[in-house]
């Protein structure tokens, strides 16, 4: 099969972009896993314990998946409002992160997108994404995180099975390629 022949049938990359670098970056990184609404939870009680250590902008990366994406995408959106004090510590941490996750926790999403996913129009992702907008990031974009600490969201790129970035300067896989400074909405990047 010729190159030609392995890229018409998605094979290879559509172009090919840098690897990571090897090796590890200087800095220290937080890993936020999934799990739903237990995971951006719990993850939520680690944040608020990393805040009051004064540790939050020490972190120079903070990279999530699923549930743990919730409250890393919050904690990015807000990032600028915390108002850190000489120790590190977030002084809004509370009002600009723990309620507004809080308040999501109390509400019951999946069953208005399920239903509205499968007997209304759009898809169940969509209705998921419209509800973390309205109680969460409403249009805020990638382009609304910080530099500084990067925020990764990790989702699947369902068509090829490769991992997917959504990041401030880029959002990309390995397979289709790269997409520089996206406008891509939170919501949508989180409930990827």
């Amino acid at each position: 099969m010729s190159g030609e022949e392995h890229v018409a049938n998605g094979r290879t990359p559509v172009r090919t972009i840098e690897p990571d670098p090897k090796g590890p970056e200087s800095g220290m990184a937080l890993c936020l896993s999934g799990g739903g609404y237990r995971a951006m939870l719990f993850h939520l009680g680690v944040l608020w314990c990393l805040n009051e250590a004064g540790y939050l902008p020490k972190l120079a990366r903070i990279s999530s998946v699923s549930g743990g994406s919730i409250t890393s995408g919050v904690l990015g959106y807000k990032w600028h409002k915390l108002a850190f004090d000489s120790k590190g510590i977030g002084q809004e941490f509370n009002n600009e992160v723990v309620q507004p996750i809080r308040r999501l926790a109390g509400k019951t999403i999946d069953r208005g997108a399920i239903l509205g996913g499968i007997f209304g129009s759009g898809s169940i992702s969509d209705k998921v994404a419209g509800a973390y907008a309205k109680h969460l990031f409403n249009h805020g974009t990638l382009q609304d995180l910080p530099d500084s600490p990067r925020f990764v969201i990790n989702a699947t790129n369902v068509q090829s099975g490769a991992l997917w970035r959504f990041m401030k300067p880029y959002m990309r896989d390995w397979r289709v390629g790269e997409v520089k400074a996206p406008r891509v909405e939170l919501a949508l990047a989180v409930a990827a």
